[in-house]
């Protein structure tokens, strides 16, 4: 079958027409793609191989984790899904047996297994994946739509996450990438007062603006901001979504006292910071968010996504044939929004056996938000 192949550290990965198909095993589905959507990590995957954190490829892998689709193939032991189920699928591939799993916590699973990175991935026509890892979609959401959900399910996680009361609230996003665009969306349907954000893309941020958000400067978002929240000294909550180090210390120094701030965006390296004078002596609490609860932020996010709350499908700029990627990284270094690799497209030119080559990310393709 079709497939993308990144068959070794370094840049660079492979299309082909021959990738082998899996076998299925107890408790396995097999899922015809309708699309699967291009995450920042590819763009650091496809460099390197490695996105930050403990994220790092084994290969020969195909590559992609964003993905919506067909149950067309059930093995034995599927727990209730069944082929020609709609599905879109949880990237966090759990064991169900750790004490993560049992205690609620299945996407920070301490034998956790990725899609796309450490097992074969959605940038193919099919791929196989454990059924418990597979989310049954509701009737309003499309398929190929739906390749958004896991992305989007990071900015709702880290929003539940943040525990912060969003009736009222001041929010500052860093980041207008899909995840940072969500994130804006839920604030706004849980009752936020406003929602500001910061991106260095001048498209994205005209795209963040259609989304109802404030448009802030690096320097001082907080002058994007109400009268209130400066009158308090800072925003209640900031979600960091680039991955960028500079955002991450930006947000903290731009909340005020007893804020919170919520780290999604993987970031690259150390960051210096000031335990005392940051942390203790503004009370700021200071989380980290991987992934989406499982399955609570998706059925939430579903919720919203149905309502009207939530705008996916206007994130989607582009969509290309499944030897496109080069061209949506080419894309995402520039203007888009989220986009798709479909399958269904006829391929554009080069073909099988060719090496797709390698183009070094820029800062803001490296550091867009990743599960």
């Amino acid at each position: 079958m079709r497939a993308v192949v990144k068959v070794a550290p370094g840049p660079g990965c492979e299309y082909v027409l021959d990738r082998e198909e899996l076998e299925l095993g107890s408790g396995q589905v097999r899922i015809e793609v309708a699309a699967a959507s291009v995450c920042g990590s590819d763009a650091a995957f496809f460099q390197s191989g490695y996105a930050g954190g403990d994220v790092s490829m084994t290969f020969p892998r195909t590559m992609g984790h964003e993905v919506g689709g067909v149950v067309v193939e059930a093995g034995p032991h599927t727990a209730g899904i069944e082929v020609g189920m709609p599905v879109a699928v949880e990237t966090h591939l759990h064991c169900g047996e750790c004490f993560s799993c049992l205690s609620g916590d299945g996407h920070n699973c301490a034998r956790l297994e990725l899609l796309g990175v450490t097992v074969d991935g959605a940038f193919a026509e099919r791929f196989v994946v454990q059924a418990r890892s597979c989310f049954v979609l509701p009737d309003e959401i499309d398929p190929k739509v739906a390749a958004l959900l896991e992305s989007a399910g990071s900015a709702m996680h880290a929003m539940l996450r943040s525990g912060v009361n969003l009736a009222g609230a001041s929010v500052l996003v860093s980041g207008a990438g899909p995840v940072g665009m969500v994130a804006a969306q839920v604030a706004d349907a849980l009752g936020a007062r406003r929602v500001v954000m910061v991106e260095p893309n001048a498209y994205r941020r005209s795209m963040a603006q259609r989304f109802g958000a404030a448009i802030g400067t690096e320097a001082d978002p907080r002058e994007a901001a109400d009268s209130m929240t400066q009158a308090r000294g800072g925003f209640d909550l900031a979600l960091e979504c680039s991955g960028a180090r500079p955002a991450l210390a930006n947000a903290l120094e731009v909340v005020r006292r007893e804020a919170t701030v919520v780290a999604v965006g993987l970031v690259k390296g150390e960051l210096p910071l000031d335990v005392s004078r940051t942390l203790i002596s503004r009370g700021i609490t200071l989380r980290g968010s991987w992934g989406r609860s499982i399955w609570d932020t998706w059925h939430r996010l579903a919720a919203l996504v149905v309502a009207g709350k939530v705008d996916l499908e206007g994130l989607i700029t582009h969509r290309l044939p499944l030897n496109g990627l080069p061209q949506a990284l080419d894309l995402m270094r520039g203007e888009a929004g989220k986009v798709l690799l479909d399958p269904s497209l006829p391929d554009s030119e080069p073909r099988a056996g060719s090496t797709i080559p390698s183009r070094p990310p820029t800062r803001e393709a490296l550091h867009q938000e990743s599960d």
